[in-house]
């Protein structure tokens, strides 16, 4: 009898032990991420590198859709397509530097009834210098989702208690913070290990897909040959 009564107590003081050291080495394993600081990350990183974005949005029954190389100190260069029912796509190229934005588009000219310019420049080939006032406007359509930018952009939908996942599918190595559902929410693709945003799609009334590559491999942005710039005087049309 007394054997017994050792033997389970040997027992039960093992399992004890057990217990204690399972709840040990729980304790001390790493805690999995959380979407908040994963985001925090991503975010990070994104405003302090280079890469491609693109991406489209919906103003009414417009729909714009771009292609842009993004510099962190908020360069950037690309094309930018405007479609409108029942019209032609209008396409424009865009390269902006510091303050000051080049915009190719022989089309737009086209519709301003702009076919030539001074200093015998071909509108299909001539920069058009932009207003500080339209210069602005192209910046402030990339900010939210460049640099620091992006940030404060996911700061602002990623509110209530976000959720994460692993991708699905073939992007079962992404990482995917979602909030909300069906016809309003934000969805965040990351990439595993890294930390690199891949895609954001936002639905609702601020619609917009976009799409995130090249990390840290895009090269420094260029003016456009001074031979090839038009500055319009104040007020002229297509500035």
């Amino acid at each position: 009898m007394g054997a017994r009564v050792g033997r389970r107590a040997r027992v039960a003081t093992a399992a004890a032990c057990l217990t204690a050291a399972a709840l040990a080495l729980s304790a001390c394993a790493p805690a999995g991420p959380t979407p908040d600081s994963l985001v925090h990350r991503s975010a990070a990183l994104m405003a302090q590198s280079s890469f491609r974005l693109s991406g489209s949005t919906r103003a009414g029954v417009t729909t714009i859709s771009f292609s842009v190389r993004a510099l962190p100190n908020g360069d950037f260069d690309g094309s930018v397509d405007t479609v409108v029912p029942h019209s032609p796509t209008l396409v424009s190229e865009v390269i902006a530097i510091g303050s000051k934005v080049y915009v190719r588009s022989p089309m737009a000219l086209a519709q301003l009834g702009i076919t030539s310019l001074p200093g015998h420049l071909n509108p299909a080939t001539a920069w058009v210098l932009q207003s500080t006032t339209i210069a602005a406007r192209y910046r402030a359509s990339l900010a939210p989702f460049t640099g620091k930018g992006l940030s404060a952009t996911l700061a602002r939908f990623l509110t209530g208690r976000p959720v994460l996942r692993r991708g699905s599918g073939s992007k079962r190595k992404d990482w995917l913070v979602q909030v909300g559902s069906g016809r309003s929410s934000l969805r965040l693709y990351l990439q595993r290990g890294d930390d690199q945003v891949l895609r954001l799609r936002i639905t609702g009334k601020e619609a917009i897909s976009l799409s995130y590559s090249r990390l840290g491999a895009v090269g420094p942005v260029a003016a456009p040959p001074a031979n090839l710039v038009y500055v319009p005087p104040s007020g002229a049309p297509g500035a």
